[in-house]
């Protein structure tokens, strides 16, 4: 701020000069203009001298002044000026000797050489000018020139040279007049401006809004504080001034557990080497009194001296700011997951009453149906109520990210081929499918079951975007995702190898009020009762949970491309093939289960399809209970428990005292809620199975007989 000051005040300063300057030679062209004009009428008086003369006026000082009216040229305009008024003075006298006029200018023409040019040059010039005069001088003394024709008594009474020698000294006196007065008056206004702007600039620090002081680091005191210094610190003016130390007003250790001695030394350090470092820092009081605030600092002129400027910023309101707006952000979000989970058990109470209404409907026709063909068809809409009800839960917990995932090494390219090929049937013929698939795509771990349920749901999305025509496109890419593009997009993801699938449409696109929530539960723009507003959370759930991300990019108009992000695999993986998985036919009659379930209709349920399958089932009400029986007999050939059962003993429990007796008890985990089926310790073997009610005979079947074959293996 001093430094703007003081080149306002500079610029002002010049402006003051070259204005004065620009007004005393045009003067002087005029007066050139005026002696060329004069000369012209004396050339039969003096001869061809006064040619030379009249010439040189011409050239250096009237032209100049014609051509070279910019500024940038003021110097150059005042060079030939007085170079062309010298010359001819010094011709003057060349002819006249003492007599001539020309004597009277030269002190201006000094004083004009002053004002365009530096002390060094304009000795320079007054060096050669005082050489060429003594010169002139010498010459006259011995007789080299001579003296006027005429006597001096006669020269003397010759009206002319007087009227020359008068406007000779009248012409100097104006200009030197000008030329100081003009001077004169800026060096006092610019003086007043400087103090007028010192005077502003003490105001603006004296109350200005933070705390400003000098600290001068080799005397290590303070030379200069402001009012709101005193009002931060509680201790007066003198009392900072007069021994108060930069220790004095800071805490031994700071928040960071830095000595403050140590932390100062470097931020000064900074400061001294031209930097301008900002940091927060805790200042005491007068009355030892902490308070946070915030500091920065730079040195100050003169340079010669160790002069440090701080300014100090009480944050404390600032921080209990962020403070109250970190608690209400917390209060808002709990808010929003409450707003949430109300959307969220709304709508699953919603469908699941529709299910309900379904299976109790046909159960309650079966009942009175005889007709074996009637009776079946009520038997499947029971069945298929039952299955949308489980796809119901496993696209809830797909949202909430704790689904039970089956993951197996997939090809990517080869599901967008199968998914295209049967989903093609949903799509009207006025949309064009193209597909663009990365030859050599890296293989990925996914549930391939949900992975294809992702890519269905976005297939449609699209196709609802495009109710006329357009262009439905699938790409598949291997990515590699650094550290920079998830900072960028705030994503939690590990930097690495990732496969992408876009699925692109032409459609309309999505406004960006929309676009922001177009993964909340149970949001959807399409009519009611022709989305759930489930589809693109289970995406992003199923998604995050696979440790992917899903993006979006939509433009109003031109249409919406969505990315899925799966990690790649990094190492060598063996292909599983889901349909080597055991079944219902390799049940081996006789064997023993012991069943652990707390829900009646459930434990009735499974003993029917266990028992009808050839084994011979033991069941429990509790896991205590369960307990009871395999000590009274435990030649059990497997162990089925749920999770989560009443009493003391839990399922995992169980299975860990049971396993104390027989190690090589095979163990069967259900629940209702997945993240019960994914837990591990307690009890649990990575060769366990974990089973997700509601479950289908053939999935339980397919279990028991791939539980007991494991058995068989490990003890054969």
């Amino acid at each position: 701020m001093v430094l703007n000051s003081n080149f306002q005040t500079t610029a002002s300063y010049n402006e003051g000069v070259n204005k004065t300057l620009r007004i005393v030679i045009d003067i002087m062209s005029g007066v050139a203009a005026l002696v060329v004009l004069i000369n012209l009428f004396r050339i039969g008086q003096f001869g061809p001298l006064f040619i030379t003369t009249t010439g040189l006026l011409a050239v250096l000082c009237i032209l100049p002044t014609l051509f070279l009216r910019n500024d940038k040229h003021l110097a150059l305009r005042g060079g030939m000026m007085v170079t062309g008024y010298v010359v001819a003075n010094f011709v003057g006298i060349t002819g006249l000797g003492l007599g001539a006029a020309a004597f009277v200018a030269f002190p201006f023409h000094m004083a004009l050489c002053a004002a365009l040019f530096d002390r060094k040059t304009t000795y320079m010039v007054f060096a050669a000018f005082t050489a060429v005069v003594t010169a002139m001088a010498y010459a006259f003394v011995q007789g080299y020139f001579t003296s006027p024709p005429v006597p001096l008594s006669t020269w003397n009474q010759s009206t002319a040279n007087w009227v020359i020698m008068i406007i000779t000294l009248v012409v100097t006196n104006v200009l030197i007049i000008a030329l100081v007065d003009n001077l004169s008056r800026y060096w006092k206004e610019t003086d007043l401006d400087a103090a007028n702007r010192t005077r502003q600039f003490e105001t603006m620090v004296e109350y200005a809004p933070d705390a400003i002081m000098i600290f001068d680091v080799d005397q290590n005191r303070f030379v200069s504080v402001n009012a709101r210094a005193e009002k931060l610190f509680g201790l007066s003016r003198e009392t900072l001034l007069n021994g108060t130390t930069l220790s004095d007003l800071s805490p031994q250790l700071q928040p960071s557990g830095d000595p403050s001695a140590y932390q100062a030394r470097k931020f000064l350090q900074q400061a001294m080497e031209g930097g301008h470092p900002k940091f927060e820092w805790t200042h005491l009081t007068g009355d030892n009194t902490e308070i946070p605030c915030e500091v920065s600092l730079a040195r100050m002129p003169p340079f010669d001296q160790t002069l440090i400027r701080a300014n100090v910023a009480d944050i404390s309101k600032r921080l209990e700011d962020q403070r109250q707006q970190e608690l209400l952000q917390t209060q808002l979000a709990a808010s929003q997951r409450l707003e949430t989970i109300g959307q969220l058990t709304g709508g699953v109470a919603h469908d699941f009453n529709n299910l309900l209404a379904v299976t109790l409907g046909n159960l309650e026709l079966l009942q009175d149906e005889k007709d074996d063909e009637k009776r079946a068809q009520h038997l499947d809409a029971c069945i298929h109520a039952t299955l949308r009800g489980a796809d119901l839960t496993r696209s809830m917990l797909s949202y909430a990210r704790r689904a039970p995932l089956q993951p197996q090494v997939v090809d990517l390219n080869k599901l967008v081929r199968d998914t295209k090929n049967w989903a093609g049937r949903t799509l009207p013929s006025h949309i064009d499918v193209e597909t663009s698939l990365l030859a050599r795509l890296w293989p990925v771990e996914v549930d391939p079951g949900l992975a294809e349920s992702a890519l269905l749901n976005l297939i449609l999305n699209a196709r609802d975007a495009m109710p006329e025509n357009g262009k439905l496109t699938i790409e598949t890419a291997n990515v590699r995702i650094d550290q920079t593009y998830i900072d960028s997009r705030n994503e939690k993801l590990d930097p690495g190898r990732y496969v992408m699938v876009a699925v692109s449409d032409t459609g309309d696109g999505i406004e960006d009020t929309t676009l922001e929530r177009i993964f909340d539960p149970f949001f959807t723009t399409k009519p009611a009762g022709s989305g759930s507003g489930l589809g693109l959370p289970m995406v992003l759930g199923f998604m995050r949970q696979s440790g992917g991300t899903v993006q979006v990019y939509s433009e109003l108009g031109v249409g919406t491309t969505f990315k899925l992000y799966f990690p790649a695999v990094t190492k060598d993986i063996t292909e599983s093939d889901p349909n080597t998985a055991p079944t219902s036919n390799n049940a081996q009659t006789g064997k023993r289960i012991l069943l652990a379930e707390d829900e009646a209709a459930v434990l009735e349920v499974l003993t029917s399809m266990l028992q009808t399958a050839g084994y011979a089932v033991t069941t429990a009400a509790s896991g205590d209970r369960a307990k009871e029986l395999f000590e009274a007999d435990p030649r059990f050939d497997l162990l089925l428990t749920d999770i989560v059962m009443p009493g003391h003993i839990k399922g995992t429990t169980l299975a860990k005292e049971l396993r104390a007796l027989d190690p090589s008890l095979p163990v069967i985990f259900m629940s209702g809620y997945a993240a019960e089926a994914t837990v591990h310790g307690n009890g649990l073997r990575p060769e366990d199975i974990r089973l997700m009610k509601p479950v289908r005979r053939r999935d339980l079947l397919d279990a028991v007989a791939k539980a007991m074959g494991t058995q068989d293996k490990a003890t054969s």
